[in-house]
């Protein structure tokens, strides 16, 4: 008999979301929404006209005007999108809501996928603007993975397979977290910097211009490499009980087709 107690898996899994979405909202959603006024463009331009970053540098700022200036096309419909998945994408995971109300399952999951497009396709447009070759390479492949790992989360509900449905929509969420993870990785990055703490960066206060500018190029390129990273590595690490498990059945089903024990191998049949 199944039982709804949660594991360890799920509740380590429950608090990095929470963190995420935090940092989602503290960072992004929040500082877009109330700080310049989204989708106010004439507002937020006046507000970052010598908008500097924490390392008193003017590469941070030069982004941030970029998003508002030359690349608004893509980044307006990015950041509608992504409050609409950041806000909403999680109800899918609540097992009672996909039990009791399918409707809202299927209602949310269509907004959801909708608005999952819209960031792979804003979020490839944005990287073919980046002011660095490593958010560019990056943010590219990441979006063409998206696309891919969101594809067939679509195909798999449409065959009514919900098995695989359900494995390619956790891990379509699991991967998303890199955005988030981005925002993580940079203020670590920020924080332990200005500590001077940091094993990779130093900034001081007679540090010029160019140096701080160069720091945090580095830093906001090591951030997308590592969030990335970081998000698919979590995604498969809590895939990977469910994979086990079906690999038990996979074992049971051959053995007993063999006329083996149950805890005999081989697993392959």
């Amino acid at each position: 008999m199944a039982t709804s107690a949660w594991s360890l898996r799920d509740v380590l899994a429950v608090i990095f979301i929470f963190v995420c979405f935090c940092f989602a909202w503290l960072v992004s959603m929040g500082q877009n929404l109330f700080l310049l006024h989204y989708p106010d463009r004439e507002y937020a331009q006046q507000k970052l006209v010598d908008a500097r970053g924490p390392l008193d540098d003017t590469f941070l700022g030069d982004v941030q005007r970029s998003y508002w200036g030359p690349r608004w096309l893509w980044f307006a419909p990015h950041v509608f999108s992504s409050i609409v998945w950041w806000n909403f994408a999680w109800i899918q995971l609540i097992k009672y809501i996909r039990a009791n109300h399918i409707w809202l399952h299927r209602l949310n999951g269509r907004i959801q996928v909708t608005a999952m497009m819209g960031q792979i396709i804003t979020g490839i447009g944005l990287a073919s603007g980046s002011p660095t070759h490593g958010v560019k390479m990056m943010s590219t492949a990441y979006g063409l993975a998206m696309a891919y790992v969101l594809a067939n989360t679509i195909y798999y509900v449409r065959k009514k397979d919900i098995v695989r449905h359900k494995y390619w929509a956790t891990k379509l969420f699991g991967y998303s977290q890199a955005i988030a993870l981005q925002r993580v990785y940079y203020f670590s990055f920020l924080a332990s910097t200005l500590l001077g703490e940091s094993p990779f960066w130093a900034v001081a206060p007679s540090s010029s211009l160019e140096q701080r500018n160069f720091e945090s190029r580095d830093m906001f390129d090591d951030s997308f490499s590592m969030c990335i990273f970081t998000a698919i590595v979590l995604t498969e690490w809590y895939q990977a009980a469910d994979v086990h498990e079906l690999q038990e059945y996979r074992v049971k089903d051959v053995n007993a087709k063999n006329g083996l024990p149950p805890l005999q191998q081989p697993l392959v049949g």
